[in-house]
């Protein structure tokens, strides 16, 4: 079963998901091994364990792809991983969506927030216009090939 197939299913379902979060491949071995069905690639964990920073949207649009594929080639559970803010316009955001797909992650989530941005549990983010969230939101859709 494609891993993107298994994480609709996971989502559907009536119980709920836990995707503990990982930064690098080997946790996500032992997140799999522990026994949970999907795995959460953190962009603060991943911020904090590459660069040794807050998550400020540092980390590149590669760097992510780049670590988020190493974690989906390391396990057979579906992964989900923060895309930060798709990295631009909605433009943009087709681009990630298909690099994200590529390297085999199977969802991701973009933020709604102005740049720079600001770690989501920090105080004074602003976000984006809702119609421009909703352009977003329509290109990842469009983009998606599964």
């Amino acid at each position: 079963m494609r891993k993107t197939t298994r994480l609709r299913q996971l989502i559907e379902a009536e119980e709920l998901l836990i995707a503990p979060g990982a930064y690098d491949p080997y946790l996500a071995k032992c997140v799999e091994r522990a026994g949970f069905d999907a795995i959460y690639v953190t962009g603060a964990g991943v911020s904090h364990s590459a660069l040794g920073m807050p998550d400020l949207g540092l980390l590149t649009f590669t760097e992510m792809v780049d670590r988020a594929g190493r974690i989906a080639d390391a396990v057979d559970v579906p992964v989900f991983a923060d895309a930060d803010t798709g990295y631009g316009n909605a433009l943009n955001v087709m681009r990630t969506v298909r690099a994200y797909e590529r390297a085999g992650v199977a969802g991701l989530h973009i933020e709604d927030q102005e740049m720079p941005k600001k770690c989501g549990h920090f105080d004074e983010k602003r976000v984006i216009p809702l119609p421009e969230m909703l352009g977003k939101l329509k290109a990842a859709l469009d983009a998606r090939q599964d």
